[in-house]
């Protein structure tokens, strides 16, 4: 009989617990934190269209939680010289108007587009292996020669930074072109209570042992058949007894594993700080040290007590702190928090920089010893949808018990 561990009780590891339990296995998380849900606690409160988020929409439907999707009107802010300018998200017309850009960046625009059409066949999320040959430069390198200097620092820069927080010298084309591939009339939604809504109901259904951290395998005794490592790339052979079930080439592609530190600062206001848009991207050239500011009494006005407001300040990197984050807040909105949460992340975001995607295809393709498994954004994108989609893969390994049981006692 199947029984299985799983380390981490993030969106990976907990998407794995529940579908492995819905094919009749199961399996017991192991999180070291106080409650399971990793990052979605306090991460991007955003989900991008059903198109590329589609394993994403289904787990949500799955879930009964559709009822739940709220729609976000795509008007945002941003920051240009030290002023925040509003404009309409994944709208050329939004783009057209905005003062960040001059007569001969936006006229790219439209070689931009005539780019994604021609890359196109080639750019799909959940298989990225079909544009392996765009996974050789950064973006930084791709959207100064094909564009411009303007449109990488206030288009594609602040695309990569406001959604990751690193920037777009350490990205691969290959991630900005599936993204910006679905940015045009793209369609933002949330769920009520915010995305950590779909952890907790996810949790509500396996078995998760809490404040239970896995720093060796040998912890686990023999009750398990099978493992599944669901922890951050960068921590994975940090598990004592990890690194011997694995050949070089294995240890290697977790060695390269590289993750942006991210500070998360929560505000709560006497009254909406802005009231006009769901965000603010500040784009990398402005010299802030956040990245982002979220709004999520726009988002989500149940989030925030009726008439206050309600905001997350987000920014990555070693020098990031609370008072940084606070400071950038004051000059572009000079409020009096009524009270303030630190959410802090060593291992916030998975990045990707030329090359990686061809490392994660062929760890794809490797084998390795019977009943051992691995999950995580760092798989195949630094989004909510790489989280879950490679929970759903691992368990789709293990095929379905209920459906085995019931074809061998149709064969007896």
């Amino acid at each position: 009989m199947k029984r299985v561990a799983i380390i981490g009780g993030g969106l990976a590891g907990l998407t794995c617990a529940w579908a492995l339990k819905q094919r009749g296995i199961e399996a017991v998380v192991f999180e070291a934190s106080s409650a399971p849900g990793g990052r979605s606690i306090a991460g991007t409160d955003f989900l991008l269209s059903p198109e590329l988020f589609r394993n994403t929409f289904k787990v949500i439907s799955d879930l009964g939680l559709s009822g739940e999707i709220l729609s976000i009107e795509p008007h945002a802010g941003q920051v240009y010289k030290g002023r925040v300018y509003p404009h309409r998200v994944a709208s050329a017309t939004g783009l057209l108007k905005f003062k960040g850009l001059n007569l001969a960046d936006k006229a790219l625009l439209a070689r931009m587009a005539y780019l994604l059409a021609r890359y196109n066949p080639h750019l799909d999320l959940h298989h990225p292996e079909r544009g392996l040959h765009l996974d050789d430069e950064t973006v930084a390198a791709f959207v100064k020669r094909e564009l411009s200097q303007n449109v990488l620092n206030y288009v594609a820069g602040p695309l990569i930074s406001t959604l990751f927080f690193y920037g777009s010298e350490e990205t691969s084309k290959l991630l900005y072109l599936m993204l910006a591939k679905h940015m045009y009339n793209t369609r933002l939604s949330t769920l009520r209570g915010g995305i950590g809504h779909i952890a907790r109901r996810l949790s509500e259904g396996v078995t998760v042992l809490s404040g239970q951290p896995v720093e060796n395998l040998s912890t686990l005794g023999r009750d398990f058949s099978d493992l599944v490592i669901a922890v951050p790339g960068d921590r994975v052979l940090q598990i004592e007894g990890v690194g011997e079930q694995l050949g070089e080439e294995d240890k290697e592609f977790f060695r390269e594993c590289r993750y942006q530190r991210v500070v998360t600062l929560v505000v709560s206001t006497e009254r909406p700080v802005d009231g006009k848009c769901y965000g603010v991207s500040i784009p990398r050239v402005e010299n802030f040290t956040a990245a982002t500011i979220s709004f999520h009494d726009y988002i989500d006005p149940s989030r925030a007590p009726k008439g206050q407001g309600l905001l997350a300040v987000t920014g990555g990197g070693e020098n990031v702190s609370a008072e940084r984050l606070t400071d950038d807040l004051q000059r572009l909105y000079p409020v009096k928090p009524l009270s303030t949460k630190i959410f802090e992340w060593s291992s916030g975001t998975p990045k990707f920089p030329p090359g990686r995607f061809s490392q994660i295809v062929a760890f794809e393709k490797r084998s390795r010893r019977p009943g051992l498994y691995f999950c995580g954004d760092y798989l195949m994108g630094p989004f909510i949808e790489g989280a879950i989609t490679s929970g759903l893969n691992v368990a789709e390994k293990f095929g379905d018990r209920r459906i085995n049981h019931l074809n061998s006692i149709k064969d007896s």
